[in-house]
């Protein structure tokens, strides 16, 4: 007699944050050249809607918000936010202190 197949026992809290943490790194992989058709990809097709399901979030919603996030210049590195000024002081060129 064969057994069947039981689904994990895994709150849907520990789901809701891997699904979250896999969607904000498509998000920074849209700023990758390699990455970022994968990226538009996974954005536009279905999985992503099964994302949002899961989530709860309304779709349409979602990838227009998404939209303006990436329109506005922020980008994320690693697990954190930089927006647009944190950017662009990373990328200053840093003077050393001379002690006088």
């Amino acid at each position: 007699m064969r057994k069947g197949a039981t689904e994990p026992d895994i709150p849907l809290e520990a789901v809701q944050s891997l699904l979250t943490r896999v969607i904000w790194q498509a998000v920074a992989d849209l700023s990758v050249e390699t990455y970022r058709t994968e990226s538009e990809r996974f954005f536009a097709g279905e999985t992503f809607v099964e994302y949002c399901d899961i989530l709860g979030w309304n779709v349409r919603r979602a990838r227009d918000s998404l939209g303006r996030f990436v329109d506005s210049g922020s980008r994320i590195s690693g697990n954190h936010l930089l927006t647009a000024a944190e950017m662009a002081a990373q990328r200053a060129p840093s003077i050393p202190a001379v002690a006088v």
